[in-house]
């Protein structure tokens, strides 16, 4: 955890000392990206956490926004293999550090959602009590990230982030609305 926050800080620290952000009041972002790491998962991870949000400016610091996701794993034993799936829904809000410039934006912001877990057990399973196995247990969804944005023509580039919530390493396309 402490090399977690140690890298935060390092990036945060980049990020502030560059002198040109991508935002402004009005702006609004879609991300499409893929993540790298996901809390809550069961077994070993399967399809990576791939994401789509949207943030709306609402002010010269701040916007709001949404993000959805999906991710899969699978989970064995013995002969039997089960496999989840993961379905993210989550509001968030960012706030963006530095003055606005047509081509960077760097921002921090909080994720809460809920994580819709499913899976898929093995036909003719049972356990020692002679029933099914059923471990569908879906979460809420807390987490907070850090990024960067960087846009190659006035509406198409990519984005970053670290964090805890969707993905540990999520980057992507970024496209200006």
């Amino acid at each position: 955890m402490k090399k977690f926050l140690t890298v935060l800080a390092v990036l945060f620290l980049c990020v502030t000392l560059a002198n040109a952000q991508g935002y402004r009041k009005g702006v609004n972002n879609l991300n499409v990206g893929i993540g790298f790491g996901l809390s809550g998962i069961y077994g070993d991870a399967g399809f990576p956490p791939v994401t789509a949000g949207l943030q709306i400016g609402i002010h010269e610091k701040f916007s709001v926004g949404g993000i959805v996701g999906y991710s899969s794993s699978s989970y064995g034993y013995a002969n039997w293999e089960w496999t989840y799936s993961y379905i993210l829904i989550g509001a968030r809000g960012e706030y963006h550090f530095l003055e606005p410039t047509e081509t960077w934006d760097a921002y921090g912001g909080v994720t809460l959602g809920y994580n819709i877990v499913s899976v898929s057990e093995p036909s003719g399973y049972t356990n020692y009590f002679g029933y099914g196995y059923t471990a569908e247990t879906s979460y809420a969804l807390f987490g907070f990230h850090v990024g960067a944005r960087y846009l190659f023509t006035p509406s198409i580039g990519v984005f970053g982030e670290l964090g805890y919530g969707i993905g540990y390493i999520t980057v992507g396309a970024n496209f200006r609305l």
